[in-house]
């Protein structure tokens, strides 16, 4: 039997706790062991884990790029009806406020939908520029990027 040759071979099996298994992996673990006392409490914390990834500038690069379609696939699969072309266009004009205005003339919850809507499915799967090599508009981060500089800003509004 050529197996019988081999010296570790064993013809049973072994079973081995896994608290000795644990205490093994200390020794030939490579990263460190990441310790739960040290993580935030996140109890009644509702702040943004990930604020928007685009600045100004990643912004202005991504309202660029969009096509301002005539016939905007995007526009028709938006749920609210968020003008989007036109927004787009108003931050690529450096008009950021007119931006914040369109969304929120045509969404009240402009922030908020920028934040939890699933654009993938729906906005941003619809881009024509979906199947390009730098991929369809950010569309959700614009709309959040837009909405965020209006909450910085300090308006009065007339009642």
């Amino acid at each position: 039997n050529i197996l019988g040759v081999h010296p570790r071979m064993q013809n049973y099996a072994t079973v081995h706790s896994t608290s000795s298994k644990k205490l093994d992996k200390k020794h030939w673990k490579r990263n460190a062991d990441k310790d739960c006392s040290a993580c935030p409490k996140l109890e009644n914390n509702f702040d943004d884990i990930k604020h928007t990834t685009l600045g100004e500038r990643g912004a202005l690069r991504e309202a660029m790029r969009c096509l301002k379609c005539a016939d905007a696939p995007c526009q028709k699969s938006c749920p609210t009806n968020l003008d989007i072309k036109s927004f787009i266009t108003s931050i690529a004009n450096k008009n950021y406020y007119g931006a914040a205005k369109m969304i929120f003339s045509d969404n009240p919850l402009g922030l908020s939908c920028g934040m939890v809507c699933p654009t993938s499915d729906l906005c941003v799967g619809g881009c024509n520029l979906y199947a390009s090599e730098e991929g369809p508009i950010n569309i959700g981060g614009l709309q959040q990027f837009a909405t965020e500089g209006w909450t910085g800003l300090s308006f009065w509004i007339p009642s």
